[in-house]
């Protein structure tokens, strides 16, 4: 055992501690390892009379302490009469080198079908669609496991997310938008808990999806989410429960989202809804707040996809095509050497910029100039010679497999 020294945001927590037992809840159970929760922690009775068991959560996320408490000790430590007390402190470890244990994982809800694991990531975009559909009346959380426990949880509201990573080889992360941005808004989580996410941690659905998509398969964002090593303290017990444990407590999730409760959640078609609060800078005075009918994908019957319906593994295939047609003509050089990017990596971050403006630039020369600019800054692109014009005829040539 070791000394505790008691923070202030741990004294703080045992107030509202004592206040509840001092004007208990009959319906309350109190025999659970989280029955109390706070920013800094979480606890609960261990032994049905007076004992508590607490978890309290370092600041700085590195370590955490399991503290045993009885109802006197708990007392004395509001009333400031104890300063200390004894405790296991544990070291938060985040390796930087993990092997795949099982396949990515995603829960948007409490029940057991709120759940999906990720048999391939074209599935994984068409539930995110969904579940973006899901948030336009009012904002929803899920959260993301990599197939290596690597850990997210994704606020979305319309068009707008922010993502808050809970465990990684390199540890916190939030997204970041725009700074200037002051206010915030509220979302429930799964336990019913308030999360208040500011708007400067929002982030455009599309370059969010694409990055929950990467994440899901490689455990990180990548280089298009700007990011801030921090997330809100009452997110870090989240980080304590990996994906074995999550699995463990709920009936096996479903493999195909058709068979999850995604096709509920927007069963028809959403009528016009009530509009949001303005937000500057993502929603203004202009944009038109009464909500189109809407479709999920999952509702809608299954067709073989279209050149304008390709899927994740579709696009990767014609980005690696086009780095491999610019390549022989001597258009594109590729970077070298330890850490840079390899060819499925760099065509994996191509296939966004092809879902988003592939048709476009293929008919417009201006679009392809620009898609030209953005495909020379890919990371593991070393330098590109191609014009607007070439790339028009590199896209057409490459779109469909020989």
């Amino acid at each position: 055992m070791a000394s505790f020294l008691v923070p202030d945001d741990f004294r703080a927590f045992m107030r509202v501690v004592v206040a509840y037992l001092d004007a208990p809840d009959p319906d309350k159970l109190l025999d659970a390892e989280d029955a109390f929760q706070d920013d800094c922690g979480y606890g609960g009775r261990i032994d049905g009379a007076t004992k508590y068991r607490f978890t309290y959560l370092t600041p700085d996320g590195v370590h955490r302490w399991v503290v045993a408490l009885d109802e006197l000790e708990i007392r004395a430590i509001v009333d400031g009469l104890q300063i200390e007390a004894e405790g296991e402190r544990f070291e938060i470890v985040r390796t930087r080198s993990r092997q795949p244990t099982g396949e990515p994982l995603l829960i948007w809800g409490a029940y057991n079908d709120d759940a999906l694991l990720v048999h391939n990531l074209d599935d994984l975009m068409l539930s995110l669609e969904t579940l973006r559909l899901y948030a336009l009346d009012k904002p929803r959380i899920f959260r993301v496991w990599s197939s290596s426990d690597d850990q997210l949880v994704a606020a979305v509201w319309r068009d707008v997310c922010a993502l808050y990573v809970l465990e990684s080889v390199d540890g916190y992360a939030t997204s970041t938008g725009d700074p200037a941005r002051t206010d915030s808004f509220e979302v429930l989580d799964h336990d019913g808990n308030s999360l208040i996410v500011p708007w400067a941690d929002c982030v455009a659905w599309p370059a969010a999806c694409r990055a929950l998509i990467r994440f899901a398969a490689h455990g990180e964002l990548g280089p298009e989410i700007a990011v801030e090593g921090r997330i809100p303290s009452q997110l870090l017990m989240h980080g304590e429960a990996d994906r074995q444990t999550v699995l463990a407590m709920r009936a096996a999730p479903a493999r195909d989202p058709r068979r999850s409760s995604l096709p509920r959640l927007v069963p028809a078609a959403v009528p016009g809804a009530p509009g949001v609060p303005d937000a500057p800078g993502i929603i203004d005075q202009t944009t038109d707040l009464t909500m189109p009918m809407v479709r999920s994908p999952l509702t809608e019957p299954m067709a073989p996809l279209s050149r304008e319906q390709l899927g994740v593994t579709e696009l990767t295939a014609w980005g690696r095509r086009l780095i491999e047609s610019l390549r022989a003509q001597g258009l594109i050089e590729l970077g070298r050497g330890s850490g840079v990017p390899g060819l499925d990596e760099i065509s994996y971050q191509l296939s966004g910029l092809l879902q988003a403006h592939g048709d476009e630039a293929e008919h417009a020369l201006d679009t392809a100039d620009w898609l030209a600019n953005e495909i020379g800054s890919i990371r593991g692109v070393a330098a590109l010679f191609a014009t607007g014009g070439d790339l028009q005829i590199a896209l057409r040539r490459t779109r469909a497999a020989e």
